[in-house]
């Protein structure tokens, strides 16, 4: 079966990680232009590929505001703290702030893709998937996903629950996994795990919550998602997949820590940077 694009050029490239992290950004995020797939894959060594797909209505309410593409500010904080502590080239996304737009204008993603489409995906070994909504993929698309795992990619699916609301991405794509990889094939990733420390330590804590500050300063409920802890589907010892019910995305939006804290945006950067890397070099 053929792998997927090597991931030799991301490897080639991270010379040191950490003594980067006093320069700053190694690109300059307004000498952006349009250019082709095949350009970005020869011109980057890390591009951060969002999976569109359609949200279904959860029983009971209406469907929530948080679908595909929303907020590509949180991408972009992620990519820029990436690319201040790893030598390498990440295409970064511009035109953002923090929490705005709260939808991703055509073209403004690193790159979109589709398990509709097995082409669209097979370039990535990487790809992120975030939505606050129940989905189903019809058979292909299923087949599709099976593929792309098993041929070596890497998916971070993130839950963006919102407020205490229910994990109906989470519970998508948990029963998507183990009906394509068999009961039980979802599992509690360890603390122990590497990807808890190859970057930054986060052994001890885990998978970062987001909670709101100035709710939990007043009593109020606080917690911004459910917390089931990180969940990891593997392929031998391979960690093929990463899946958080916790809303990191959100995390990453919120580098003034206006919603929940400097601290806590700093824990879900590092969650994210320590992902990226373990699916890059394994």
């Amino acid at each position: 079966m053929e792998p997927l694009k090597t991931r030799r050029d991301f490897l080639k490239d991270v010379c040191r990680v950490g003594a980067a992290a006093a320069t700053g950004p190694l690109l300059n995020a307004g000498a952006q232009e349009y250019v082709s797939m095949v350009d970005d894959l020869d011109r980057y060594d890390f591009i951060f590929p969002r999976v569109r797909f359609v949200e279904g209505q959860p029983s009971g309410r209406l469907p929530g505001p948080d679908v595909w593409n929303v907020r590509p500010g949180g991408d972009a904080n992620l990519l820029e703290e990436l690319s201040s502590v790893i030598r390498c080239r990440v295409k970064p996304i511009v035109n953002t702030h923090e929490w705005q737009p709260q939808y991703a204008a055509a073209g403004q993603l690193n790159a979109v893709v589709t398990f509709d489409d097995f082409d669209t995906v097979k370039p990535y070994p990487f790809l992120f998937m975030t939505g606050e909504n129940y989905f189903k993929f019809d058979p292909a698309a299923k087949s599709n996903v099976k593929a792309y795992i098993e041929r070596g990619g890497f998916i971070f699916m993130d839950d963006c629950v919102i407020g205490n609301g229910g994990d109906f991405f989470y519970q998508s794509a948990y029963a998507m996994l183990e009906e394509l990889f068999g009961p039980g094939a979802v599992k509690q990733i360890p603390l122990t795990h590497e990807v808890f420390s190859n970057v930054y330590n986060l052994s001890e804590s885990g998978l970062p919550g987001m909670e709101f500050v100035r709710r939990r300063q007043v009593g109020l409920p606080y917690m911004h998602g459910q917390h089931h802890g990180a969940r990891g589907l593997f392929v031998g010892d391979r960690l093929a997949v990463f899946l958080s019910s916790t809303d990191l995305h959100c995390g990453w939006c919120d580098r003034s820590g206006i919603e929940f804290g400097r601290e806590n945006y700093l824990r879900a950067i590092q969650m994210g940077v320590n992902v990226i890397m373990y699916a890059m070099m394994h």
